[in-house]
């Protein structure tokens, strides 16, 4: 996903607000993407290449039991 494109007065404006947040306030909104990302990551679904490749796994090649 490519992210939107933004004019340098809106950029200003988000480093002017950016500034004015408490140090508690930045640490909870770093938090919040952070959970966001994980979030994006845990409920993506599988690609494709990573389904093909379980169907090709070969069972018989990790033995359960070794003995």
């Amino acid at each position: 996903m490519a992210p939107l494109p933004s004019s340098d007065q809106e950029q200003s404006a988000l480093v002017h607000i950016w500034a004015h947040l408490s140090s508690d306030l930045q640490i909870r909104v770093i938090g919040l993407l952070a959970q966001l990302a994980l979030n994006a990551v845990v409920t993506r679904p599988a690609s494709q290449c990573e389904r093909e490749e379980a169907c090709y796994a070969d069972p018989a090649a990790h033995p359960q039991n070794p003995s």
